[in-house]
C-alpha cells in the first residue's frame, strides 16, 4: 500500500481496521439463528450456487473508479446479486455468498495480496450482514416462495449496504494516506452514486425473475447487468480521456522549454495537496488542481515563444510581455464552459501578490481567490526546487525560507505556514531536495497505487 504517514502507523492502523471489520463480521455469523437447508432441498442449494457464480462473474468484471492520493479504488456490479440474495436467502447465506465472491474474485481472478483479499472479503460480508439485519428488523420478506416487495425495508437495506461498504473502504484509504475521511468518502460515493442507486433497483427485478423463472431468470438479467457495467465504464473513460487530453496539451506547451518539462503537472499535485490540507470541499480541490494544471496554457501563443527559449533572465520589456500570460491563459481556458468561473478566475489571478502589487488586476489579500493564492505558492515552490538556466535548484528547506521571507507581501502568510508544515508537500518533494537539484525518489514514484474494494469490489 502507498503510505503518506510513517509506514508503521499506516500499516498498523490498517490492520486495526481489518481486525475490527473481521470481528464484527464474525459476530454477525456466530450470533443469531442459522438456516441450514436439508440435503433434499436441491432447489435451495442450486439457487445458492447460481447466485455465488453470478456474484463472482460480476465482481471479476472490476473497473478502477478513481485515484485518491496513492490509493486506487474501484467498482463492480456485484452489489446487485448481493442485495438480491438478502431478499431471497435466510442468514447466513447472503454473507456466505458475498464472502465467497470476494475471496474467489480477489485471490483467484485478480491475485491480490493476502491482507487486501482478507479486507475486501470481510467488508463485503459485513456490509451484507448489517444490511440484511436492518432489512429483516423492518419486516422485509425473505424467501423465494413468492414475490413480496416492501419499499421502506428495501431502501434501508440499500442505504446500509452502501454506507458500510463505501465507508469501510474510505476509512481504509484515509488511514493509509494523507486524505481526510470526508474527502475519500465523498470521492468514492460521489463518483457514481446515481448509477449505484438506479442499478440497485435491478436487484428487485433479479428477485422477481428468479422466483418466476428460477435459474433461467438469472440468465435473462445478465445482459442488463453488464449494460450497467458498460455505463460505469463509459463514464470513467470519458473522465480519463478528458484529463489525459488536458495533460497532453500542457506537455505540448512545455516542450518548448526543457526547463519547464513537467512543471504544470507538479504544480497541480502541490496545489491539490495544499487545498486538501486546507480542508476545502473535494470539488473545490479538483477545480484548483485543474487550474494549476492549466495555469500556463496561454504560453502556447507565438508571442511567448522567444521568451520561453531565451537563456538567462528576461529584460524589463520582456517581463512586461510575459505578464500577459495569465490573461491569455484564462481567456483560452474560458472557451471550455466547464472551466468558466472558479477555474478561470484562479488562472487569471495566480500572479496576484498578497499585498496588491501583483498582476493583472492588482488584487490583494482575501480578494484574491483562494485557489489563485494556492497556485501562486505551488508554482513558486516548483520554480525554486527545479533547475533553471540561471541557477540550480534550491533545497526544500531553502525554498521554505524564501516563502517565509516573502509571506505577507507576495504570499498569503497563513498558506505559507500551512505549506511549511505540510506532510503532503514533504511527501511529494522528499525530506530535502538533493544538493544537485535532482528530484528525490519519492517524487519519481508518486504513481504507486493502492487497491481497495468499493461498492461491491476492489
Amino acid at each position: 500500500m502507498g503510505e503518506s504517514r510513517p509506514p508503521q502507523l499506516g500499516r498498523w492502523s490498517f490492520r486495526l481496521l481489518l481486525g475490527i471489520v473481521s470481528a464484527a463480521t464474525l459476530a454477525l455469523l456466530l450470533f443469531g439463528p442459522w438456516y441450514v437447508p436439508s440435503g433434499k432441498e436441491t432447489v435451495y442449494w442450486n439457487a445458492l450456487v447460481a447466485f455465488l457464480l453470478l456474484g463472482i462473474a460480476c465482481d471479476s468484471s472490476f473497473l478502477p473508479l478513481s485515484r485518491i492520493a496513492f490509493a486506487r479504488v474501484g467498482t463492480s456490479v456485484a452489489f446487485i446479486p448481493f442485495i438480491s440474495s438478502v431478499l431471497l436467502f435466510a442468514r447466513p447465506w447472503p454473507m456466505v455468498i458475498a464472502g465467497a465472491t470476494g475471496l474467489v474474485a480477489d485471490a483467484v481472478v485478480r491475485r491480490k495480496p493476502l491482507l487486501r483479499v482478507w479486507f475486501n472479503t470481510a467488508q463485503y460480508m459485513l456490509a451484507v450482514g448489517l444490511s440484511a439485519a436492518a432489512y429483516q428488523a423492518l419486516g422485509g420478506h425473505v424467501g423465494f416462495d413468492e414475490f413480496t416487495f416492501s419499499f421502506v425495508p428495501f431502501a434501508v437495506l440499500v442505504l446500509v449496504f452502501f454506507a458500510v461498504n463505501q465507508g469501510s473502504v474510505a476509512l481504509a484509504v484515509s488511514i493509509t494516506s494523507d486524505v481526510s475521511l470526508r474527502e475519500t468518502w465523498t470521492r468514492i460515493a460521489g463518483a457514481s452514486l446515481a448509477y449505484d442507486l438506479v442499478a440497485s433497483s435491478l436487484s428487485i427485478l433479479l428477485c422477481f425473475l428468479f422466483i418466476k423463472l428460477s435459474i433461467f431468470g438469472l440468465a435473462v438479467l445478465v445482459l442488463p447487468l453488464f449494460f450497467v457495467r458498460h455505463m460505469y465504464q463509459m463514464n470513467l473513460q470519458v473522465e480519463r480521456v478528458n484529463r489525459e487530453l488536458l495533460e497532453l496539451m500542457v506537455k505540448a506547451i512545455e516542450a518548448r522549454d526543457p526547463y519547464t518539462s513537467g512543471h504544470s503537472v507538479r504544480v497541480a499535485e502541490y496545489a491539490r495537496s495544499v487545498a486538501r490540507e486546507l480542508g476545502l470541499p473535494p470539488k473545490h480541490v479538483d477545480d484548483i488542481a485543474t487550474a494549476a494544471l492549466l495555469h500556463d496554457v496561454g504560453k502556447i501563443y507565438e508571442e511567448f515563444a522567444p521568451l520561453l527559449r531565451k537563456e538567462g533572465r528576461l529584460s524589463p520589456e520582456e517581463r512586461m510581455l510575459m505578464q500577459g500570460h495569465p490573461v491569455r491563459s484564462a481567456d483560452l481556458v474560458g472557451t471550455i464552459a466547464e472551466f468558466r468561473g472558479r477555474v478561470q478566475a484562479d488562472i487569471r489571478n495566480h500572479h496576484e501578490n498578497f499585498d496588491g502589487t501583483g498582476y493583472p488586476d492588482g488584487l490583494a489579500s482575501d480578494s484574491i481567490p483562494i485557489g489563485a493564492r494556492i497556485i501562486m505558492i505551488a508554482d513558486t515552490i516548483d520554480a525554486m526546487t527545479t533547475d533553471r538556466p540561471y541557477r540550480k535548484a534550491l533545497t526544500l528547506q531553502r525554498a521554505f525560507e524564501e516563502l517565509n521571507k516573502h509571506a505577507g507581501r507576495q504570499f498569503d502568510p497563513k498558506l505559507v505556514l500551512l505549506v511549511c508544515k505540510s506532510p503532503g508537500i514533504r511527501r511529494l518533494l522528499g525530506p530535502q531536495l538533493a544538493t544537485d537539484g535532482t528530484m528525490p525518489p519519492s517524487m519519481q514514484a508518486s504513481s504507486r497505487t493502492l487497491r481497495a474494494g468499493a461498492r461491491a469490489g476492489s
